[in-house]
Formats: structure tokens, C-alpha cells, sequence
């Protein structure tokens, strides 16, 4: 049987409270990136896969800040360009390999745009030919495992320093994020015990504005890790057609904050039980989910932070997963020959 210890993706996940604390008392050109976008008529926040969560979670913590910020693929970015004279771009990628990463950087150096990018220690890219229109800024080593969990944190939490520097308080007290990883890593025996009642049906992850970046992360931890099906939506959009294929066999794992979106994100989520869905709520205790959920208690943050400790529910309910069906949750499915031979046809 697999112990979700085995796992190289295990220790990552334990180390996220610190290695976030680090990346916040890091000496790095923080003050620059913060002047950089606060300069700009419009941000644009880019990242390809969790990359792209990271983005999407920045984008909110901008526009928290007063900046105008859009998130963007960097497939999207690259292949349709809408970067204009005035704008900024913040830029995630953590190897500095993936190939749209690299385009957008490109694009960005050609047309003289300035450009913040967030990315790994000892990164791929080739720091010594950036332009001055580039500031770096790095997280962490390189995250052990594909199902990547400490760089998403680390790169959300040099989003959330930035945006702190822009408007100094606008996202509440930035200092909280690595007790707050902390503490949503108490979950693990609630999650573990979740894992084993989930042992079969589809996964659906909901979350509405910054809550939905925790779903879209959910998805991708979940595909990769366990391969189980799943799929995540906003919750609205989710009533608006998707839900009328509900099956009682499907698991519902609904973030929310405590904002105005909760009381109808509660309000789905129950539509969700009352087809016979099982659900698990995850949320701070000030944003009650429906009564019969398993509440995965969040601490008490701004949605716009509160979608970094958000994540690590997720990350654990990918790996027990994972470890409950005996499948290898590190290495992308390239222990399946037949993918793995599709998959190096491409690059990512």
C-alpha cells in the first residue's frame, strides 16, 4: 500500500510555511516590482497551468491594491497579443522552461514592456541577457514533485508582497500567510478521513472570485496526482447548465471566503446535497457552509490572501487520493508508457 509519505510531493507541501515566511523576509527587488506595476495603465498577470492560478490569485490581489489587472494564459498572451504601450506585465513561471512562458518573456523583452517576473531559484531562464525592463524575483528551489505545491504558494506569496508594497495594508496583514499554511495543514486527518469516504464517484471544485483560483488549483491537483475525473467551476455558472448533470456519486469540495459571494456558494453547494452529493466546505469559520457538510476550517483572512492557504486542502485531498488508489503522484503519468510517448511528441 502507498503512504502518502512516499511521495516526493509530501514534503513539499509540510514546507510551505516556511519557505513562504522566507520568500517574505527576502532581500529581492520587492520595492521595484511594486513600482514597476503601480506605474502602469494595466497589468497583465500571466502563468500557463498553476502558473496561471498563481496569476489569476495575483490579479485579485492587484486590482485589492487599486491596480488594473488582468489575468491572461501565457498561451493566450503570446499567440494573441494585447500587450500595448503603458501596460505591465507580471509573469509566472517557475522552471523558466515551459515553452509559452519563455514566448510571453520574449514578447515582452521585443517590445520593451516592463516586465516582473516570478520564478525559481537557479531558474532556466538566462537571467544575464535580460533587459532592464525585467525585474526577477525568486521563490523557491525547484519544486520536487510535478504536482507542484510550494512553488504555487511561494509565487502567490511574492504576489501578495507586491501587492502589499502597492497599497500597504489593502490585503490585510501580509505577515499572517505562513501561520495561516500552517494551520490549514492541521486538516491532514480530517482531509485523510475525506479521502477514504471519497474512494470512488467525480469530483466537482467550486469557488466563486478569488475563491475560484483554489478551484481551478483543486482541478489540476486532483487530475495530476490522482487522475480521478474532475472538473471545477464558478458556482453560478455551475447552476446555469452544468448542474443539471449531477449524479449522487459526485463529491463536491466548495471553497468560499467570507464575503458577499458565501451565502450563494452555500446556497449551490446545498442544491448539490439535496441530489445526493456529498460536500466538503472549505472556508474560515465566519462563512458557515450547509449544515451537513464537512467543514475544512480556513483561518480568518481577506479572500484575496485567503486563497493561498486555500490551496493546501486541496493538495493534501490530491495526495490521499493518490496514495488510496496506489497511483504515482509525482511524475505526470509518465509511468504509462503509452502517455508518456504521446506526451514527448509535444513540449510543454
Amino acid at each position: 500500500m502507498v503512504s502518502i509519505s512516499d511521495y516526493r510531493l509530501y514534503p513539499a507541501i509540510q514546507a510551505q510555511p516556511s519557505e513562504c515566511a522566507k520568500v517574505l523576509s527576502s532581500v529581492q527587488p520587492f520595492s521595484r516590482a511594486a513600482q514597476t506595476l503601480s506605474a502602469a495603465t494595466r497589468v497583465w498577470t500571466v502563468g500557463i497551468g498553476t502558473s496561471f492560478n498563481a496569476a489569476n490569485a495575483a490579479s485579485w490581489m492587484l486590482r485589492a491594491a487599486g491596480l488594473e489587472a488582468r489575468p491572461l494564459t501565457s498561451f493566450e498572451f503570446a499567440t494573441w497579443p494585447t500587450v500595448a504601450d503603458g501596460d505591465a506585465v507580471l509573469l509566472f513561471a517557475h522552471t523558466g522552461r515551459k515553452t509559452y512562458s519563455g514566448h510571453s518573456l520574449d514578447l515582452c523583452i521585443e517590445r520593451g514592456i516592463p516586465t516582473v517576473l516570478i520564478t525559481k531559484i537557479e531558474t532556466g531562464f538566462d537571467l544575464d541577457s535580460f533587459p532592464d525592463s525585467v525585474t526577477v524575483l525568486h521563490t523557491t528551489t525547484q519544486d520536487p514533485s510535478s504536482m507542484y505545491t510550494v512553488s504555487h504558494t511561494t509565487a502567490m506569496t511574492a504576489a501578495a508582497k507586491i501587492a502589499d508594497l502597492v497599497s500597504p495594508g489593502a490585503l490585510g496583514d501580509i505577515s499572517e500567510v505562513p501561520s495561516a499554511l500552517a494551520s490549514a495543514l492541521k486538516l491532514e486527518d480530517e482531509i485523510a478521513e475525506l479521502a477514504e469516504e471519497w474512494s470512488s464517484g467525480a469530483l466537482i471544485a467550486l469557488g466563486a472570485g478569488p475563491m475560484l483560483t483554489a478551484a481551478e488549483e483543486a482541478h489540476i491537483k486532483i487530475a495530476e496526482a490522482s487522475r480521478r475525473a474532475v472538473r471545477h467551476q464558478e458556482p453560478e455558472s455551475f447552476l446555469h447548465g452544468p448542474a443539471i448533470q449531477l449524479v449522487d456519486s459526485d463529491r463536491i469540495l466548495a471553497f468560499a471566503a467570507n464575503d458577499d459571494s458565501a451565502g450563494r456558494t452555500r446556497a449551490i453547494t446545498q442544491l448539490t446535497m439535496d441530489n445526493g452529493c456529498a460536500a466538503a466546505w472549505v472556508a474560515p469559520q465566519r462563512a458557515p457552509g450547509p449544515e451537513s457538510a464537512r467543514h475544512l476550517v480556513l483561518p480568518e483572512l481577506s479572500p484575496e490572501l485567503l486563497t493561498i492557504p486555500a490551496v493546501v486542502p486541496a493538495q493534501l485531498l490530491a495526495a490521499h487520493l493518490a496514495a488510496n488508489d496506489g497511483v504515482n503522484a509525482d511524475d505526470f503519468r509518465t509511468d504509462v508508457p503509452e502517455f508518456l510517448a504521446a506526451l514527448s511528441k509535444l513540449s510543454l
